[in-house]
């Protein structure tokens, strides 16, 4: 609201000045935590919630693995049911979120690399430590050399550790003299190093080498392919894997003020929270929408999707808003 207001009164002169809302569910949990003060000393409680949320615009999983899932106010009934088993469910999904998007080695921070399947709080700072040491890490072989990473953790995150070339991270080359490393296009991918061989061949077959990847038209000369046998189709599964990123959040110049708002007028959702009886919905405005389930199909658009939503009433006394998916 304050940004809107000096943009309104003109305060940035002449600059064009935008601005988006990003959730702040946790912030304020995150900011008097141990890591928040190892993450950002001398630094006040406050000051660390701004950083940590606009970092959730930068970079979200980096920033979300930080907060506890039970802090980010998704869903109901969490404080009704086992908190140990509700705390082991969401610490499986988290390590299986950030396993199957994949985590650049040469940027990511100790908190995400230590929620990778194989990897822990040890493991994934002597990965940290590696990389300082060498500057850059310049294939997954070289992981092999992370101190307390034994032969069998390295199998179980080896295919979940991206490793980007340098110009794709910003990096520079190593600190150090070292033995040059030959470059292996397949480390950018999800592909585990035991299955290099398959999926040459897989690549082989559409007319391609691994240092065509990225390739635009992979999925579907992939899919051309009949005559697989069972790996061959689980390392095609691999390729065709399609990581949802969410569009970025829509900038804006003000927030919409309830009495504003028009029955029957369209507009861009987000959608914010999933309970029982329907959707919360971003809108742009003081409140946030309900979707509620009478009007909605299933399945219920997930957390984060943009799409079109209709008015259909607004109650300016009680401030609540009504929508529904534009069908």
């Amino acid at each position: 609201m304050a940004v809107a207001t000096m943009i309104r009164f003109g305060k940035f002169g002449p600059r064009v000045v935008r601005f988006c809302t990003v959730p702040e569910n946790g912030a304020s949990k995150y900011s008097i935590t141990p890591l928040a003060e190892e993450d950002l000393p001398n630094m006040p409680p406050t000051q660390r919630s701004a950083v940590s949320i606009g970092r959730r615009l930068i970079d979200p999983m980096a920033e979300y693995v930080k907060i506890e899932p039970k802090h980010l106010g998704m869903g109901m009934y969490q404080h009704s049911v086992n908190a140990k088993k509700l705390s082991e469910a969401l610490a499986l999904v988290v390590r299986e979120c950030v396993s199957m998007r994949g985590v650049d080695v040469n940027v990511a921070s100790v908190q995400l690399l230590e929620k990778v399947c194989g990897l822990n709080k040890k493991t994934a700072a002597g990965l940290i430590a590696l990389r300082e040491q060498l500057g850059r890490i310049s294939s997954r072989e070289e992981i092999k050399g992370v101190k307390g990473l034994g032969a069998k953790s390295f199998e179980q995150c080896a295919g979940f550790l991206i490793v980007t070339d340098a110009c794709e991270n910003g990096l520079n080359g190593p600190k150090k003299k070292r033995k040059k490393v030959a470059s292996e296009p397949l480390d950018r991918t999800i592909i585990h190093p035991s299955q290099y061989g398959v999926a040459r061949s897989l690549l082989s077959r559409v007319g391609l080498r691994p240092s065509d990847l990225p390739c635009q038209d992979l999925v579907v000369r992939l899919q051309s392919l009949t005559d697989v046998t069972l790996e061959e189709a689980a390392v095609r599964d691999l390729f065709c894997t399609e990581i949802k990123t969410l569009p970025p959040p829509d900038l804006m110049v003000e927030i919409r003020k309830i009495a504003s708002l028009k029955v029957g007028e369209q507009v861009v959702g987000r959608v914010a929270n999933q309970v029982e009886f329907g959707l919360f919905v971003d809108i742009g405005a003081e409140k946030s929408a309900l979707a509620h389930r009478s009007n909605l199909r299933q399945p219920y658009p997930e957390v984060g999707a943009s799409l079109m939503f209709v008015i259909l009433n607004v109650d300016t006394k009680k401030g609540r808003i009504s929508v529904k998916p534009v069908e």
